[in-house]
Protein backbone atom coordinates (compact mmCIF):
# COMPACT_ATOMS: atom_id res chain seq x y z
CA UNK A 1 0.00 0.00 0.00
CA UNK A 2 1.59 3.24 -0.47
CA UNK A 3 -0.04 7.01 -0.68
CA UNK A 4 0.44 9.60 -2.72
CA UNK A 5 0.47 12.45 0.84
CA UNK A 6 0.31 10.81 3.89
CA UNK A 7 0.36 14.57 5.52
CA UNK A 8 -3.23 15.07 3.41
CA UNK A 9 -4.89 11.65 4.67
CA UNK A 10 -4.08 12.85 8.02
CA UNK A 11 -5.54 16.22 7.59
CA UNK A 12 -8.60 14.11 6.57
CA UNK A 13 -8.44 12.47 9.20
CA UNK A 14 -8.49 9.53 6.87
CA UNK A 15 -8.31 5.79 9.26
CA UNK A 16 -8.57 2.54 8.25
CA UNK A 17 -10.59 0.05 9.97
CA UNK A 18 -13.37 -2.64 9.68
CA UNK A 19 -16.29 -3.31 11.83
CA UNK A 20 -15.38 -6.31 13.96
CA UNK A 21 -16.78 -9.32 12.67
CA UNK A 22 -19.80 -10.62 14.87
CA UNK A 23 -20.09 -7.17 16.85
CA UNK A 24 -23.65 -6.33 14.67
CA UNK A 25 -24.84 -9.32 16.07
CA UNK A 26 -23.70 -8.59 19.79
CA UNK A 27 -25.17 -4.69 19.41
CA UNK A 28 -28.82 -6.41 18.15
CA UNK A 29 -29.01 -8.72 20.92
CA UNK A 30 -28.41 -5.90 23.38
CA UNK A 31 -30.78 -3.54 21.83
CA UNK A 32 -33.58 -6.32 21.92
CA UNK A 33 -32.25 -6.83 25.99
CA UNK A 34 -32.56 -2.80 26.79
CA UNK A 35 -35.84 -3.01 25.23
CA UNK A 36 -36.84 -5.94 27.58
CA UNK A 37 -35.17 -5.05 30.97
CA UNK A 38 -35.04 -1.35 30.42
CA UNK A 39 -32.70 0.59 32.72
CA UNK A 40 -32.09 -2.34 34.41
CA UNK A 41 -28.47 -3.09 33.69
CA UNK A 42 -27.66 -5.79 35.56
CA UNK A 43 -30.05 -8.25 34.17
CA UNK A 44 -29.26 -7.03 30.45
CA UNK A 45 -25.71 -8.09 31.10
CA UNK A 46 -27.00 -11.72 32.96
CA UNK A 47 -28.75 -12.22 29.46
CA UNK A 48 -26.17 -11.12 27.19
CA UNK A 49 -23.63 -13.68 29.13
CA UNK A 50 -25.81 -16.47 28.61
CA UNK A 51 -26.18 -15.29 24.59
CA UNK A 52 -22.61 -15.45 24.59
CA UNK A 53 -22.47 -19.06 26.34
CA UNK A 54 -25.04 -20.23 23.92
CA UNK A 55 -23.20 -19.44 20.78
CA UNK A 56 -21.34 -22.30 18.74
CA UNK A 57 -17.31 -21.44 18.81
CA UNK A 58 -17.26 -21.05 15.16
CA UNK A 59 -19.46 -17.81 15.65
CA UNK A 60 -17.92 -14.45 14.59
CA UNK A 61 -19.33 -13.04 17.88
CA UNK A 62 -18.05 -15.43 20.27
CA UNK A 63 -14.22 -14.23 19.77
CA UNK A 64 -15.74 -10.58 21.48
CA UNK A 65 -17.15 -12.46 24.68
CA UNK A 66 -15.63 -10.10 26.81
CA UNK A 67 -17.85 -7.47 25.74
CA UNK A 68 -20.34 -8.97 28.47
CA UNK A 69 -20.46 -5.74 30.86
CA UNK A 70 -23.36 -3.12 30.31
CA UNK A 71 -23.70 0.15 31.35
CA UNK A 72 -25.77 2.94 30.15
CA UNK A 73 -23.21 3.04 26.62
CA UNK A 74 -23.79 -1.05 26.01
CA UNK A 75 -21.47 -3.71 26.31
CA UNK A 76 -18.29 -2.73 27.57
CA UNK A 77 -15.09 -4.41 28.29
CA UNK A 78 -11.52 -3.74 30.70
CA UNK A 79 -9.13 -2.43 28.59
CA UNK A 80 -5.68 -1.38 29.40
CA UNK A 81 -5.33 2.27 31.23
CA UNK A 82 -1.64 2.13 30.79
CA UNK A 83 0.88 4.06 28.66
CA UNK A 84 1.64 2.01 25.50
CA UNK A 85 5.27 1.32 26.31
CA UNK A 86 6.20 2.57 29.56
CA UNK A 87 7.29 5.96 30.90
CA UNK A 88 3.82 7.08 31.15
CA UNK A 89 2.47 10.41 32.79
CA UNK A 90 2.52 9.10 37.56
CA UNK A 91 0.05 11.24 38.36
CA UNK A 92 -2.40 11.00 41.63
CA UNK A 93 -5.41 9.93 40.93
CA UNK A 94 -7.74 9.06 44.13
CA UNK A 95 -10.09 6.87 45.33
CA UNK A 96 -13.63 8.32 45.32
CA UNK A 97 -14.42 5.73 48.67
CA UNK A 98 -10.55 5.47 50.55
CA UNK A 99 -9.86 8.91 49.66
CA UNK A 100 -6.43 7.52 48.99
CA UNK A 101 -4.09 7.64 45.30
CA UNK A 102 -4.54 4.68 43.19
CA UNK A 103 -1.88 2.22 42.54
CA UNK A 104 -0.26 3.69 39.05
CA UNK A 105 0.15 1.45 36.12
CA UNK A 106 3.45 0.65 36.02
CA UNK A 107 4.04 1.79 32.44
CA UNK A 108 2.36 5.03 33.63
CA UNK A 109 -1.29 6.56 33.21
CA UNK A 110 -3.02 6.16 29.36
CA UNK A 111 -4.13 9.70 29.71
CA UNK A 112 -1.23 12.51 29.37
CA UNK A 113 -2.87 14.87 31.68
CA UNK A 114 -4.56 14.86 34.81
CA UNK A 115 -7.75 16.89 33.04
CA UNK A 116 -8.15 14.28 30.82
CA UNK A 117 -8.13 11.43 33.09
CA UNK A 118 -11.03 13.18 35.28
CA UNK A 119 -13.32 13.98 32.17
CA UNK A 120 -13.17 9.86 31.60
CA UNK A 121 -13.95 9.58 35.18
CA UNK A 122 -16.90 11.68 35.36
CA UNK A 123 -18.37 10.17 31.72
CA UNK A 124 -18.26 6.82 33.58
CA UNK A 125 -15.54 5.63 31.02
CA UNK A 126 -13.19 4.81 34.00
CA UNK A 127 -14.42 2.38 36.47
CA UNK A 128 -12.98 2.09 40.10
CA UNK A 129 -12.07 -0.93 41.85
CA UNK A 130 -12.88 -1.78 45.37
CA UNK A 131 -9.90 0.58 46.81
CA UNK A 132 -6.78 2.25 45.99
CA UNK A 133 -4.83 -1.36 45.79
CA UNK A 134 -5.45 -1.36 42.29
CA UNK A 135 -5.70 0.62 39.37
CA UNK A 136 -9.46 1.46 38.12
CA UNK A 137 -10.43 0.00 34.89
CA UNK A 138 -11.03 1.76 31.43
CA UNK A 139 -13.85 0.86 29.68
CA UNK A 140 -13.94 -0.14 26.31
CA UNK A 141 -17.72 -0.10 24.90
CA UNK A 142 -18.65 -2.30 21.76
CA UNK A 143 -19.58 1.34 19.99
CA UNK A 144 -17.43 3.98 20.65
CA UNK A 145 -17.79 6.78 22.58
CA UNK A 146 -17.30 10.36 21.03
CA UNK A 147 -15.66 11.87 24.05
CA UNK A 148 -15.15 14.95 22.52
CA UNK A 149 -19.39 15.39 22.43
CA UNK A 150 -19.52 14.47 26.09
CA UNK A 151 -21.02 17.21 28.12
CA UNK A 152 -22.57 18.02 31.87
CA UNK A 153 -25.66 17.28 31.09
CA UNK A 154 -25.12 14.10 28.54
CA UNK A 155 -23.34 12.74 31.81
CA UNK A 156 -26.53 12.54 33.82
CA UNK A 157 -28.25 11.36 30.99
CA UNK A 158 -31.08 8.49 31.38
CA UNK A 159 -29.58 5.24 30.14
CA UNK A 160 -31.72 4.62 26.91
CA UNK A 161 -30.71 7.92 25.51
CA UNK A 162 -29.23 7.99 22.18
CA UNK A 163 -30.27 4.34 21.61
CA UNK A 164 -33.01 4.44 18.71
CA UNK A 165 -32.88 0.61 17.91
CA UNK A 166 -31.48 1.20 14.70
CA UNK A 167 -28.11 -0.96 14.28
CA UNK A 168 -27.17 0.34 10.84
CA UNK A 169 -27.55 3.96 11.69
CA UNK A 170 -24.82 3.07 14.48
CA UNK A 171 -20.69 2.64 14.02
CA UNK A 172 -19.25 -0.29 16.31
CA UNK A 173 -16.19 -1.63 17.50
CA UNK A 174 -13.40 -2.02 15.00
CA UNK A 175 -10.29 -3.12 14.61
CA UNK A 176 -7.41 -2.91 12.12
CA UNK A 177 -7.58 -5.49 9.26
CA UNK A 178 -5.00 -8.42 9.44
CA UNK A 179 -1.55 -8.61 7.86
CA UNK A 180 -3.20 -11.78 5.82
CA UNK A 181 -5.97 -13.52 5.32
CA UNK A 182 -6.27 -16.70 3.31
CA UNK A 183 -9.14 -17.78 0.95
CA UNK A 184 -9.38 -21.40 -0.57
CA UNK A 185 -8.39 -21.33 -4.35
CA UNK A 186 -10.71 -23.87 -4.77
CA UNK A 187 -13.94 -21.30 -3.99
CA UNK A 188 -12.82 -18.86 -6.32
CA UNK A 189 -12.12 -21.48 -9.27
CA UNK A 190 -15.89 -23.27 -8.77
CA UNK A 191 -17.37 -19.81 -8.86
CA UNK A 192 -15.51 -18.70 -12.37
CA UNK A 193 -15.99 -21.99 -13.76
CA UNK A 194 -19.68 -21.06 -13.22
CA UNK A 195 -19.90 -17.92 -15.00
CA UNK A 196 -17.33 -18.83 -17.61
CA UNK A 197 -17.76 -22.81 -18.13
CA UNK A 198 -14.54 -23.52 -17.97
CA UNK A 199 -11.81 -23.02 -16.17
CA UNK A 200 -9.44 -20.31 -18.39
CA UNK A 201 -7.94 -18.64 -15.87
CA UNK A 202 -5.09 -19.67 -13.42
CA UNK A 203 -5.41 -19.15 -9.24
CA UNK A 204 -8.10 -16.00 -10.16
CA UNK A 205 -8.38 -14.05 -6.96
CA UNK A 206 -11.53 -13.85 -4.96
CA UNK A 207 -13.86 -10.63 -6.25
CA UNK A 208 -15.86 -10.74 -2.82
CA UNK A 209 -12.25 -11.00 -0.64
CA UNK A 210 -10.94 -7.74 -2.99
CA UNK A 211 -14.54 -6.05 -2.57
CA UNK A 212 -13.76 -6.34 1.25
CA UNK A 213 -10.14 -4.55 1.04
CA UNK A 214 -10.85 -2.22 -1.33
CA UNK A 215 -14.00 -1.20 1.40
CA UNK A 216 -11.65 -1.18 4.08
CA UNK A 217 -9.04 1.27 2.45
CA UNK A 218 -11.57 3.75 0.65
CA UNK A 219 -15.06 3.15 3.04
CA UNK A 220 -15.53 7.03 3.07
CA UNK A 221 -15.28 7.58 -0.91
CA UNK A 222 -18.30 6.10 -2.81
CA UNK A 223 -17.07 7.80 -5.96
CA UNK A 224 -13.18 6.25 -6.10
CA UNK A 225 -11.32 4.96 -9.01
CA UNK A 226 -9.37 1.52 -8.52
CA UNK A 227 -6.66 0.88 -10.88
CA UNK A 228 -5.16 -2.35 -12.02
CA UNK A 229 -2.20 -2.64 -13.76
CA UNK A 230 -2.14 -6.33 -13.75
CA UNK A 231 -6.29 -6.86 -14.57
CA UNK A 232 -6.11 -10.74 -15.09
CA UNK A 233 -9.37 -12.38 -15.21
CA UNK A 234 -10.74 -9.12 -14.04
CA UNK A 235 -11.91 -9.97 -10.33
CA UNK A 236 -11.10 -6.11 -9.70
CA UNK A 237 -13.72 -4.63 -11.74
CA UNK A 238 -16.06 -6.86 -10.15
CA UNK A 239 -15.21 -6.85 -7.02
CA UNK A 240 -16.00 -2.18 -7.74
CA UNK A 241 -19.35 -3.42 -9.41
CA UNK A 242 -20.30 -5.28 -6.24
CA UNK A 243 -19.43 -2.48 -4.09
CA UNK A 244 -21.75 -0.34 -5.63
CA UNK A 245 -24.84 -2.86 -5.86
CA UNK A 246 -24.40 -3.00 -2.05
CA UNK A 247 -24.32 0.98 -1.01
CA UNK A 248 -25.20 2.56 -4.96
CA UNK A 249 -21.97 3.90 -5.26
CA UNK A 250 -20.03 5.53 -8.23
CA UNK A 251 -16.27 4.05 -7.77
CA UNK A 252 -15.08 3.28 -10.99
CA UNK A 253 -12.51 1.27 -12.31
CA UNK A 254 -9.59 1.23 -14.37
CA UNK A 255 -8.02 -1.69 -15.56
CA UNK A 256 -4.39 -2.47 -17.75
CA UNK A 257 -4.01 -6.22 -19.24
CA UNK A 258 -1.56 -6.81 -21.98
CA UNK A 259 -3.00 -8.86 -24.87
CA UNK A 260 -0.88 -12.37 -23.82
CA UNK A 261 -1.01 -14.52 -27.03
CA UNK A 262 -2.89 -17.78 -25.58
CA UNK A 263 -1.57 -20.76 -27.15
CA UNK A 264 -3.76 -23.83 -27.42
CA UNK A 265 -1.44 -26.28 -28.03
CA UNK A 266 -0.79 -25.80 -23.90
CA UNK A 267 -3.00 -27.97 -21.99
CA UNK A 268 -3.70 -24.67 -19.26
CA UNK A 269 -4.10 -22.49 -22.01
CA UNK A 270 -6.45 -24.60 -24.21
CA UNK A 271 -9.86 -23.86 -22.84
CA UNK A 272 -9.07 -20.51 -22.73
CA UNK A 273 -7.94 -20.42 -26.06
CA UNK A 274 -10.86 -22.46 -26.94
CA UNK A 275 -13.52 -19.45 -25.39
CA UNK A 276 -12.10 -17.12 -27.89
CA UNK A 277 -12.77 -19.08 -30.62
CA UNK A 278 -15.57 -19.56 -29.56
CA UNK A 279 -16.45 -15.46 -29.25
CA UNK A 280 -14.75 -14.81 -32.35
CA UNK A 281 -12.12 -12.90 -30.76
CA UNK A 282 -8.51 -12.76 -31.21
CA UNK A 283 -6.38 -15.33 -28.66
CA UNK A 284 -5.14 -13.48 -25.56
CA UNK A 285 -5.87 -12.83 -22.43
CA UNK A 286 -7.23 -9.28 -22.46
CA UNK A 287 -10.37 -10.66 -24.82
CA UNK A 288 -10.90 -13.05 -21.73
CA UNK A 289 -11.17 -10.59 -19.37
CA UNK A 290 -13.27 -8.15 -20.96
CA UNK A 291 -15.50 -10.89 -21.54
CA UNK A 292 -15.72 -11.94 -17.82
CA UNK A 293 -16.45 -8.33 -17.03
CA UNK A 294 -19.25 -8.57 -19.31
CA UNK A 295 -20.55 -11.72 -17.70
CA UNK A 296 -20.03 -9.58 -13.96
CA UNK A 297 -21.95 -7.23 -15.14
CA UNK A 298 -24.84 -9.80 -16.53
CA UNK A 299 -24.96 -11.36 -13.15
CA UNK A 300 -25.09 -8.40 -10.62
CA UNK A 301 -27.97 -6.71 -13.13
CA UNK A 302 -30.04 -10.55 -12.77
CA UNK A 303 -29.44 -10.59 -8.68
CA UNK A 304 -30.11 -7.05 -8.33
CA UNK A 305 -32.56 -5.76 -10.92
CA UNK A 306 -33.45 -2.41 -9.57
CA UNK A 307 -29.97 -1.72 -8.94
CA UNK A 308 -29.19 1.35 -11.37
CA UNK A 309 -25.84 1.13 -11.50
CA UNK A 310 -23.45 1.65 -14.46
CA UNK A 311 -21.97 -1.42 -15.39
CA UNK A 312 -20.48 -0.92 -18.65
CA UNK A 313 -17.01 0.07 -19.67
CA UNK A 314 -14.67 1.33 -22.53
CA UNK A 315 -11.77 -0.48 -24.13
CA UNK A 316 -8.80 1.63 -24.78
CA UNK A 317 -5.64 0.33 -27.31
CA UNK A 318 -2.30 2.27 -26.34
CA UNK A 319 -1.13 3.63 -29.91
CA UNK A 320 0.26 6.51 -31.37
CA UNK A 321 -1.14 10.02 -32.44
CA UNK A 322 -3.63 10.17 -34.88
CA UNK A 323 -2.06 13.64 -35.83
CA UNK A 324 0.43 13.04 -38.04
CA UNK A 325 4.10 14.44 -37.12
CA UNK A 326 5.98 16.55 -39.23
CA UNK A 327 8.62 14.52 -41.39
CA UNK A 328 9.91 15.71 -44.26
CA UNK A 329 11.60 14.09 -47.17
CA UNK A 330 14.51 16.59 -47.50
CA UNK A 331 15.32 15.12 -50.76
CA UNK A 332 11.29 15.91 -51.61
CA UNK A 333 9.57 18.98 -49.99
CA UNK A 334 7.30 19.62 -52.76
CA UNK A 335 5.81 15.84 -51.89
CA UNK A 336 5.97 16.02 -48.51
CA UNK A 337 4.41 19.18 -48.18
CA UNK A 338 1.50 17.83 -50.21
CA UNK A 339 1.65 14.78 -47.83
CA UNK A 340 1.03 16.61 -45.00
CA UNK A 341 -1.78 18.72 -46.38
CA UNK A 342 -4.25 16.99 -44.53
CA UNK A 343 -2.98 16.30 -40.68
CA UNK A 344 -4.82 13.46 -39.74
CA UNK A 345 -4.01 10.29 -40.63
CA UNK A 346 -5.87 8.18 -42.99
CA UNK A 347 -6.44 5.06 -40.70
CA UNK A 348 -8.00 6.50 -38.02
CA UNK A 349 -11.29 6.06 -36.98
CA UNK A 350 -13.94 9.24 -36.38
CA UNK A 351 -14.00 7.28 -32.29
CA UNK A 352 -10.00 7.20 -32.35
CA UNK A 353 -9.92 11.32 -32.94
CA UNK A 354 -12.58 11.81 -30.40
CA UNK A 355 -10.79 9.90 -27.63
CA UNK A 356 -7.48 11.87 -28.65
CA UNK A 357 -9.39 14.68 -28.43
CA UNK A 358 -10.40 13.88 -24.57
CA UNK A 359 -7.17 13.28 -23.57
CA UNK A 360 -5.90 16.61 -25.05
CA UNK A 361 -8.99 18.63 -23.20
CA UNK A 362 -8.39 17.19 -20.22
CA UNK A 363 -12.09 15.75 -20.15
CA UNK A 364 -12.57 12.10 -18.44
CA UNK A 365 -12.83 9.24 -21.12
CA UNK A 366 -16.17 7.90 -19.70
CA UNK A 367 -18.19 11.23 -20.49
CA UNK A 368 -21.59 10.50 -22.37
CA UNK A 369 -21.18 10.84 -25.73
CA UNK A 370 -24.05 11.44 -28.88
CA UNK A 371 -24.20 11.97 -32.13
CA UNK A 372 -26.17 14.23 -34.41
CA UNK A 373 -26.90 14.71 -38.45
CA UNK A 374 -27.11 18.31 -39.28
CA UNK A 375 -28.81 18.86 -42.72
CA UNK A 376 -26.66 21.27 -44.90
CA UNK A 377 -27.20 21.82 -48.32
CA UNK A 378 -25.46 18.88 -49.47
CA UNK A 379 -27.60 15.65 -49.16
CA UNK A 380 -25.73 13.62 -46.51
CA UNK A 381 -25.41 16.33 -44.05
CA UNK A 382 -22.45 16.25 -41.34
CA UNK A 383 -22.20 14.65 -38.17
CA UNK A 384 -21.47 16.21 -35.23
CA UNK A 385 -20.59 14.28 -32.23
CA UNK A 386 -21.24 15.93 -28.64
CA UNK A 387 -19.34 15.03 -25.88
CA UNK A 388 -20.43 15.69 -21.91
CA UNK A 389 -23.58 16.61 -22.63
CA UNK A 390 -22.08 19.77 -24.88
CA UNK A 391 -18.76 20.96 -23.38
CA UNK A 392 -17.63 19.40 -26.40
CA UNK A 393 -18.53 19.58 -30.01
CA UNK A 394 -16.91 18.01 -32.53
CA UNK A 395 -17.44 17.87 -36.36
CA UNK A 396 -15.23 15.57 -38.43
CA UNK A 397 -16.61 16.07 -41.89
CA UNK A 398 -13.78 15.30 -44.54
CA UNK A 399 -14.95 18.34 -46.46
CA UNK A 400 -16.95 21.42 -45.65
CA UNK A 401 -18.57 23.64 -48.75
CA UNK A 402 -19.07 27.32 -48.24
CA UNK A 403 -23.53 26.97 -48.81
CA UNK A 404 -22.58 24.55 -45.64
CA UNK A 405 -21.50 26.36 -43.41
CA UNK A 406 -24.14 28.56 -42.08
CA UNK A 407 -26.92 25.41 -41.50
CA UNK A 408 -24.39 23.57 -40.04
CA UNK A 409 -23.08 26.51 -37.46
CA UNK A 410 -27.01 26.82 -36.71
CA UNK A 411 -27.64 23.48 -35.85
CA UNK A 412 -24.80 22.69 -33.88
CA UNK A 413 -25.96 26.57 -31.91
CA UNK A 414 -29.71 25.17 -31.62
CA UNK A 415 -28.08 21.51 -30.29
CA UNK A 416 -26.13 23.46 -27.77
CA UNK A 417 -28.43 25.49 -26.49
CA UNK A 418 -30.85 21.92 -25.71
CA UNK A 419 -28.16 20.23 -23.87
CA UNK A 420 -27.14 23.71 -21.64
CA UNK A 421 -23.78 22.43 -20.76
CA UNK A 422 -22.39 24.12 -17.48
CA UNK A 423 -19.57 26.78 -18.27
CA UNK A 424 -17.38 26.99 -21.27
CA UNK A 425 -17.68 24.96 -24.84
CA UNK A 426 -15.12 23.58 -27.06
CA UNK A 427 -15.84 23.38 -30.77
CA UNK A 428 -14.09 21.38 -33.13
CA UNK A 429 -13.65 21.22 -37.24
CA UNK A 430 -10.93 19.53 -39.28
CA UNK A 431 -8.99 22.35 -40.45
CA UNK A 432 -8.62 20.69 -44.44
CA UNK A 433 -12.48 20.43 -44.55
CA UNK A 434 -13.16 23.80 -45.41
CA UNK A 435 -13.31 24.71 -49.11
CA UNK A 436 -10.77 28.53 -48.00
CA UNK A 437 -10.18 29.82 -45.06
CA UNK A 438 -13.29 32.41 -45.90
CA UNK A 439 -15.30 29.70 -44.92
CA UNK A 440 -14.00 28.82 -41.96
CA UNK A 441 -13.35 32.33 -40.80
CA UNK A 442 -17.56 32.67 -41.35
CA UNK A 443 -18.12 29.27 -39.36
CA UNK A 444 -16.29 30.44 -36.51
CA UNK A 445 -17.74 34.26 -36.49
CA UNK A 446 -21.44 32.91 -36.32
CA UNK A 447 -20.45 30.52 -33.91
CA UNK A 448 -18.71 33.54 -31.53
CA UNK A 449 -22.22 35.28 -32.12
CA UNK A 450 -23.97 33.06 -30.38
CA UNK A 451 -21.63 32.80 -27.17
CA UNK A 452 -19.19 29.61 -28.53
CA UNK A 453 -16.08 31.26 -27.77
CA UNK A 454 -13.53 28.38 -28.06
CA UNK A 455 -13.60 27.32 -31.84
CA UNK A 456 -10.51 25.02 -32.46
CA UNK A 457 -9.44 22.91 -35.79
CA UNK A 458 -7.51 19.99 -36.28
Amino acid sequence: MYAKSLSRLKELKTTWREEKPGAREIWDTYISLRAKHGDNDGSIERDLQVWFSSLPKSHPSKKWSRYKHIDKHGPWRDDNISWPGGGGPTYDVIHPITRKPCKVPERGWIYAELETMMSRIKAGIVEFRADHTEPPIRKSHLRPIAFDEITDDDIEVDSMDGIDGDAEEEELATQVRGTYFYQQAQVTIKFMRSLIGEKVFNNPKDHYELAKLFNYVMSSSKDAIVMDFFAGSGSTAHAVMELNKADEGFRRFVLVQLPEVLDPKQKEQKAAAALCDKLGKPRNIAELTKERLRRSARMIKDEAPMFSGDLGFRVFKLDSSNIQAWDPNRADLAASLEAHAKNLKVDRTEQDILFELLLKLGLDLTVPMQKKKMEGSVKKGHDVHSIGGGVLLVCLSESIAREDVEPLAMGVIAWHKEQAPAGESTVVFRDSAFADDVAKTNLAAILQQHGLETVRSL
